[in-house]
């Protein structure tokens, strides 16, 4: 049996030209019923006045870390670069923890335009309490329509990339966090694979100021959507059968970003993920069979 030795968490936010959207969360993470014990928030090379943000808050909160950095990068690619900054967040936050002496039970990872309910975290670690195998979760993510909040709706099996925590077990577990065009898709099938569950807790609610993939544009977006599902080894019926629904139910734009991405890769026959398990189960969960149950689901909705 796997139990929480404690309910302490430690946080990591990856942050680049956020000088809009970083207050808004730094004051609902500030304000949260239970409070990380440290907080890392990372500035990946801003032009704007995020590192100063950031600077100011550290200097008025102890338990929050500003970390800069400031390598030379020639060939930006937005998807792959986050899960480098977040890979330093967390082994900034770590090594702090490591070195004070302080124990942490959960590393959580929140983007920089999000806005968290003050219970966010309470009710993502009672969840931890009452699901021992329970190894990753993320919150339910919102986005504001008019005057209402609309869940944007995914997979509640699945969590989602931000915000999300981990067991610290878990974690572990998996070896950390992985360099890759989609970390949180790989971390969630590698958890499986160890025997921990993972979801989304959607009544944890976390609002995003931007809606998913909109800050580099739907089409782009899309592309690195087709590198991810190539490099996890998702069957190419599958990925047609998709682009069809998305082209014809969806936003044809995003569908032929996402074929384009997709047969880009198949066609340069580039290495996939080299783990037979995550293979095994992507071709499970994105078999033609579940494919069609999830569009007649998503189109019943």
């Amino acid at each position: 049996m796997r139990s929480m030795k404690t309910k302490k968490y430690i946080l990591v936010t990856p942050a680049k030209n956020e000088e809009e959207t970083l207050p808004l969360l730094a004051k609902s993470v500030i304000n949260q019923s239970i409070r990380p014990s440290l907080w890392v928030i990372v500035n990946d090379n801003s032009t704007d006045n995020t590192k100063t943000i950031i600077d100011n808050l550290s200097k008025k909160h102890s338990w929050i870390i500003s970390h800069e950095l400031k390598d030379e990068v020639f060939e930006y690619d937005p998807t792959y670069r986050y899960s480098v900054v977040v890979r330093e967040g967390f082994k900034i936050a770590r090594k702090i923890a490591r070195e004070a002496g302080f124990p942490y039970g959960f590393i959580g990872l929140v983007d920089a335009d999000f806005i968290l309910e003050r219970k966010f975290f309470e009710k993502v670690l009672n969840e931890f309490r009452r699901d021992p195998q329970l190894g990753i979760t993320s919150g339910g993510v919102y986005i504001l329509r008019g005057k209402k909040l609309v869940w944007e709706r995914t997979n509640p099996k699945f969590a989602r990339g931000s915000p999300r925590v981990f067991r610290r077990e878990c974690f572990n577990d998996i070896g950390g966090y992985k360099k890759f065009y989609a970390p949180d898709v790989l971390s969630n099938y590698m958890a499986r694979i160890k025997g921990w569950k993972v979801k989304q807790i959607v009544n944890a609610i976390a609002v995003q100021m931007r809606p998913t993939q909109e800050r580099y544009g739907y089409y782009k977006s899309s592309i690195k959507r087709g590198y991810v599902n190539y490099y996890l080894g998702t069957p190419t019926l599958s990925v047609l059968l998709w682009v069809l629904y998305m082209g014809i139910l969806d936003n044809p734009i995003k569908a032929s970003g996402f074929l384009k991405g997709y047969l880009e890769k198949l066609e340069k026959k580039e290495n996939r993920v080299d783990n037979k398990w995550i293979l095994e189960l992507v071709k499970k969960d994105m078999s033609v069979t579940s494919n069609i149950q999830k569009i007649l689901r998503i189109v019943k909705i």
